[in-house]
């Protein structure tokens, strides 16, 4: 998509424990909400749907120190549900409050794309204004904080490194400082179809997040050497 480096600003945002601070009654509540508006649309009955929500929010229990304890706000890390729940708590406050024509920064967010608890946006403005919503951002909702991370003309997202490039944004695979060369070798004893399975995995993963070709043969040699380089590794 265009994208103008003198104007625009890439930022990513992230709900800081997410999972351990949505409210539990006000998730229930935006599950029965949405539940209303797509009656017709599920098979399950709602009532069973919103009594298995209630369980999985409202009984979770961890022992510390040979005690019990009852988890009175949030939801588990690791729990099924868990995910669907703050996805749905946080989709709900993205239409009431950030994509709500009463957002005095509204016209500043070009895009505005999640995963979970990570945000894209583009922003349309300067940096003092993008400081000053997440500042605002932070006084609309008790229960969800909000990290901003401002890039110039590219930044990371989840596993991709997202640039400007003649006046349009490319992707490209992105790995972290600390990744390590942990593809499994070929040969461990996982099933031979996974093992000759991985590379073409890996390489369509590639071919996926690499807008421009230059930029897929940079990564596709730096996979090839990795995998060689695993083949030579002793196996313990």
């Amino acid at each position: 998509m265009p994208f103008d480096k003198n104007t625009e600003h890439l930022i990513t945002l992230d709900v800081e424990a997410l999972y351990s601070n949505i409210p539990q009654e006000a998730t229930l509540e935006v599950r029965c909400e949405l539940l209303e508006r797509n009656v017709n649309d599920s098979r399950t009955p709602p009532e069973y749907i919103l009594d298995r929500a209630h369980l999985a929010l409202t009984r979770n229990y961890f022992e510390f120190e040979n005690q019990f304890f009852l988890q009175t706000q949030g939801t588990s890390m690791g729990s099924t549900f868990a995910p669907s729940l703050a996805c749905l708590y946080v989709d709900n406050f993205e239409k009431k409050v950030v994509l709500h024509e009463d957002n005095p920064y509204l016209e500043h967010i070009r895009l505005w794309k999640r995963y979970i608890d990570d945000i894209l946006p583009i922003w349309a403005g300067s940096r003092d204004e993008a400081h000053s919503f997440i500042t605002w951002l932070n006084m609309e909702n008790p229960f969800l904080t909000f990290t901003m991370t401002i890039g110039n003309d590219q930044l990371p997202f989840l596993d991709l490194l997202i640039h400007e490039s003649d006046g349009v944004l490319a992707t490209e695979v992105y790995q972290k400082p600390t990744d390590r060369n942990n593809l499994l070798q070929f040969k461990s004893f996982h099933p031979r179809s996974l093992r000759e399975n991985l590379p073409v995995g890996q390489f369509l993963r590639l071919q996926r997040n690499c807008s421009k070709v230059s930029d897929y043969h940079k990564h596709a040699n730096a996979l090839s050497a990795k995998l060689l380089e695993r083949e030579s590794t002793p196996t313990m």
